[in-house]
């Protein structure tokens, strides 16, 4: 018996594929396979499966088409028969070639992971996916289903609530807030997102919030295979809100296989208040406390406060209220650092009192430690806060730029790395773990670190100034100007023809010591004037001084930085640290200065053991 029936003489071949019904069978299958695919797309939007699970079966039923066709070649007019040799043969092939196909499209979606992670953290993505923790995840700001815009900072404070618990359990690494939410809004697929945080469990989800009821999602992703671990969706009543968090929380805990800090005590949520309207105001200042600018600091005391006054026990809203006064004079000139710190002091010892176990009040409480020069209070305070949030980024953050000051730049650079890792995506993090690489003479690590945050954030004026500072550094002011411009567009325009006096003065162009007296005129604060003139702060206009060859105008202008604190934006012993002043580090005004600032020099030794040779 053969394959081919008898009787079949002069057929065409598209009698023949009729025949056998391989015509009949092909359409059944595309019409199967397209009704499956579009219930699959509508299951896969339901409950928000990755794109990868329609991918992958989009890829299979493309592949079976031919093995259906082959099937239909050898057996649809003749009934069931055994399977020959030559249709074995056939099949196997096209299963090794659909095999093919999947191995090639896996690899390519591996690949853009690897690249993303590069660019995105090239200081740890070397060898990243070996180093990835089993028990690390990132929280990405939940989806606002609402249909309303305003609504967004509700969805974004419930991810931002379940994360701060996670983060403080001892044995999870929780990617910091700043770096999860970073990637809001862009089309990026989960393993992607995963390799740039250095994260292998990403947790996401939507919040739809409609009158008094609330709709969340969430979903836990390994994303190292793309599987949902576990998945759940929560229809309650808004006022249990508070319980939904701590729930989503303890089964993320339960499935990997870690225990997560209980709320402060017995039946009290993790959020600190059962007041709706207290909640959403807290929820409101805490987005706007993350963006780091004057009006919106401003506007963030004002919704903290009004949390407090719905309800006065609301712990977490002193905390928020006291981070805010913690930062806000380095962003305003409206507010001393005394004021600020006063009552930033006052409402972290008010949050302490309703709540010990929260971590944000310790490192609020270690700003005025600092200015005062309290150092070491200022470090135990912060060792604290990361003792009871382990994955807190600010306070890791806040510890290495403490530890610098204190005279150990290199210890602060170990703080400053591992709040890189938490927070690989903050700004301000990879601002201050430059400056440190500055002080440890890296000038080509330190711009490097910086230009990673400008490809993403290319109008963020921190690092805009600390590359400019690297490139006059390095001799090169023509590289330099471009960025000081940018600043000076984006704060006060009418600092450019400053700008234009400092970067010809170290071009040959100009003259050094007139650029030197008009740029020590400048009180550091001053930058802080969108009106002043200048761009130019604390942090390098000592170090432009010494180069410009003004090392008297230098220590003046340090001295006046210690005995007018609140005229300062940034503490005078940070720029102290830079190898920059070594032509005055010997001085003996150099040497009262850091006596006044109850520092160390670590330079000190060496360059003036060399200079007395």
């Amino acid at each position: 018996m053969t394959d081919v029936p008898t009787g079949t003489a002069g057929e065409s071949a598209w009698d023949k594929l009729r025949r056998r019904k391989v015509v009949q069978w092909g359409i059944v299958y595309s019409a199967g396979a397209w009704g499956l695919l579009q219930g699959l797309e509508y299951v896969t939007e339901t409950f928000d499966w990755p794109r990868q699970i329609q991918q992958f079966a989009t890829l299979g039923l493309l592949i079976g088409l031919p093995v259906v066709l082959v099937t239909a070649w050898y057996h649809g007019d003749q009934g069931r028969q055994r399977v020959s040799a030559v249709e074995l043969v056939i099949i196997t092939l096209l299963f090794l070639v659909g095999g093919g196909i999947f191995w090639r499209y896996d690899k390519a979606s591996d690949a853009p992971s690897s690249a993303t992670a590069s660019l995105e953290n090239p200081g740890v993505a070397a060898g990243a996916a070996a180093d990835i923790p089993d028990k690390s995840i990132a929280v990405l700001p939940f989806v606002n289903m609402s249909g309303d815009p305003d609504n967004e900072y509700f969805s974004d404070g419930i991810s931002e609530e379940i994360l701060n618990v996670l983060a403080g359990t001892r044995e999870l690494q929780v990617a910091a807030r700043t770096s999860s939410f970073s990637f809001k809004g862009k089309p990026m697929e989960v393993p992607e997102i995963a390799a740039a945080l250095n994260v292998r469990m990403v947790l996401e989800g939507s919040v739809r919030r409609q009158g008094d009821q609330v709709r969340i999602t969430a979903q836990l992703i390994d994303a190292q295979n793309g599987f949902h671990l576990w998945s759940q969706t929560y229809d309650r009543k808004l006022e249990d809100i508070f319980a939904i968090q701590d729930e989503i929380a303890r089964a993320i805990g339960d499935e990997l296989k870690v225990k997560i800090a209980s709320p402060s005590s017995p039946g009290q949520e993790s959020t600190g208040t059962r007041n709706l309207e207290a909640y959403d105001l807290y929820l409101r200042g805490t987005a706007l406390w993350h963006t780091r600018n004057e009006e919106n600091l401003l506007q963030a005391v004002d919704l903290f406060n009004q949390a407090i006054a719905a309800d006065p026990r609301f712990a977490q809203a002193h905390g928020g209220l006291a981070l805010t006064y913690a930062v806000l004079p380095d962003y305003s000139a409206r507010i001393s650092y005394e004021n600020a710190f006063r009552l930033a002091t006052d409402a972290a010892l008010m949050a302490l009192g309703l709540d010990p176990t929260l971590a944000e009040p310790y490192a609020a409480l270690s700003s005025p430690a600092s200015w005062e020069r309290r150092r070491n209070t200022a470090i135990t305070l912060q060792q604290r806060a990361i003792a009871i949030r382990p994955s807190f980024a600010t306070a890791y953050q806040w510890l290495g730029t403490d530890t610098m000051a204190g005279g150990d730049p290199q210890a602060g650079l170990a703080a400053l790395d591992r709040a890189s890792e938490l927070d690989p995506r903050s700004r301000i993090v990879a601002h201050n773990r430059s400056f440190v690489l500055l002080t440890l003479g890296r000038v080509a690590d330190a711009r490097a670190n910086c230009e990673r945050v400008l490809a993403f954030a290319p109008d963020f004026v921190g690092c805009q100034q600390l590359v400019a500072l690297a490139e006059l550094l390095r001799g090169d002011p023509v590289a330099a100007r471009p960025h000081l411009h940018a600043i000076a567009r984006t704060r006060d325009g009418s600092a450019l023809p400053l700008v234009d006096e400092v970067i010809d003065a170290f071009a040959g162009q100009g003259d050094r010591r007139t650029a030197a007296q008009r740029l020590a005129a400048f009180s550091a604060r001053s930058a802080l004037d969108p009106s002043s003139g200048n761009i130019f702060t604390t942090i390098d206009t000592p170090a432009l001084l010494v180069l410009l060859g003004a090392p008297e105008l230098a220590l003046d202008y340090l001295e006046r930085s210690v005995d007018e604190p609140e005229s300062t934006t940034n503490p005078p012993e940070w720029t102290m640290m830079l190898p920059a002043l070594d032509p005055i580090r010997c001085a003996p005004r150099f040497k009262a200065l850091v006596e006044r600032l109850k520092t160390r020099d670590p330079r000190a030794g060496t360059v003036c053991a060399a200079g007395a040779k």
